[in-house]
């Protein structure tokens, strides 16, 4: 058992503990944000309340009331109705081999992977043994980047590097990790554990409500009325929220830290919060929606989730709304001259069937498609893009 290393206090309590405020540094300056909804699924979503979502490459996984519905590449891969209450999910390297594995925690605390595949429907493997967590109920999981992973137990933090499973004695939760850290709300404030020197530090921030790791590794923390920037050991407000307004959540993306207000959505990024006013359909009436909740999306994009409702928000420019003209226009290409040498199975060992593949392949789809070089493709005599198609085509390698 790994005890507290370190506790720093020094300058870091607003008026508890040690009697100091915490530093204000430099603001961030206010933006506006172009935001619209992203249609990225091809069958209506029937997911019930949902909990939590896990979103790899291709996947979008929707943990509710009604079971786990998962959909690859916008398209419906099938539900499993045989858990129903879950606490939290998370994308993560895969046990004994490459990959990644999708888990969530189930309402019992037992770890479920997704199991799932081209030719195999969507099944749930309870794999707590798997990680020495038998008989342990779970209430978190995160990636802590590497071959690491992180769960909230009941007063500890248990890290599986894939073989091994360390406990360190951290009662925390909104855990969230990245290039090698975890951090979690605790009762004194912001608990912080890096796993490489294993040393674990409490930065005191009454109130706190929400934490989010930035794209470049930078924590960020939020009360109802002000977002603070780490800043060496300790916090930085770098942003107030005037009354009647307040800070609901954050969540981070692939692109920022996305900021849940009262009746506005904003995203922290490149020293700006830059702010949007929430789609129509969320937006309440009385100025305030206790129910609404946020979830980061690795494109860059936003889910915000009522008890009816799971939206996806984001700019032309981020992942989702590449999706969405990849299913578009693209795919009904793939599907007309690229399919037969292109599946998983085909004989170009190429796989171009999913939206990742392609945005993976974006340059050399630009040079042998759009240039038709060094030979063009698709080959002579298997069929050519329409005028239509081969500007969409350009303009969506160019993206």
């Amino acid at each position: 058992m790994l005890g507290l290393l370190s506790f720093l206090c020094a300058g870091v309590v607003q008026s508890l503990g040690c009697g100091v405020d915490l530093p204000v540094g430099e603001p961030l300056s206010l933006g506006q944000l172009a935001i619209h909804p992203i249609d990225w699924n091809a069958s209506p979503i029937e997911a019930g309340r949902v909990a939590t979502i896990a979103e790899g490459d291709d996947e979008v996984a929707l943990f509710g009331d009604t079971g786990v519905s998962l959909w690859t590449s916008g398209d419906s891969h099938g539900r499993d109705s045989a858990v129903r209450s879950w606490r939290s999910s998370a994308v993560v390297p895969a046990l004994g081999f490459s990959g990644r594995w999708l888990l969530g925690i189930d309402g019992e605390g037992h770890v479920q992977r997704l199991r799932f595949g081209p030719t195999q429907s969507l099944s749930l493997e309870d794999v707590s043994a798997r990680y020495q967590l038998q008989g342990k109920p779970v209430s978190e999981v995160a990636s802590i980047g590497g071959a690491l992973v992180g769960f909230v137990l009941d007063g500890r933090l248990a890290v599986s590097d894939g073989k091994t499973l360390k406990h360190y004695e951290l009662s925390v939760r909104s855990l969230v990790g990245g290039r090698g850290r975890a951090a979690g709300l605790s009762e004194r404030g912001v608990a912080i554990f890096d796993a490489e020197s294993e040393s674990l530090r409490h930065v005191e921030l009454p109130d706190a409500k929400g934490l989010a790791l930035a794209p470049d590794g930078l924590l960020w923390a939020a009360t109802a009325d002000a977002l603070y920037r780490e800043s060496g050991n300790t916090f930085e407000q770098a942003y107030h929220v005037e009354s009647p307004q307040q800070i609901v959540a954050l969540s981070s993306s692939g692109m920022g830290v996305w900021v849940l207000l009262s009746d506005s959505l904003a995203q922290i990024r490149d020293g700006q919060l830059l702010v949007a006013p929430l789609p129509g359909m969320l937006s309440p009436a009385d100025g305030s929606s206790p129910t609404l909740r946020l979830i980061g999306s690795p494109s860059g994009d936003a889910w915000l989730l009522d008890d009816t409702q799971v939206l996806r928000v984001g700019e032309d420019s981020g992942g989702g709304q590449d999706l969405a003209l990849w299913r578009k226009q693209m795919l009904p290409v793939f599907q007309r001259l690229c399919q037969g040498c292109h599946l998983p199975s085909g004989s170009a060992h190429i796989d171009l069937s999913t939206h990742s593949s392609w945005a993976r392949y974006r340059r050399v789809l630009a040079k042998r498609v759009v240039e038709g070089l060094p030979t063009p493709m698709p080959p002579v005599g298997s069929g050519k893009l329409t005028p239509e198609e081969l500007a969409a085509l350009t303009a969506w390698v160019s993206r």
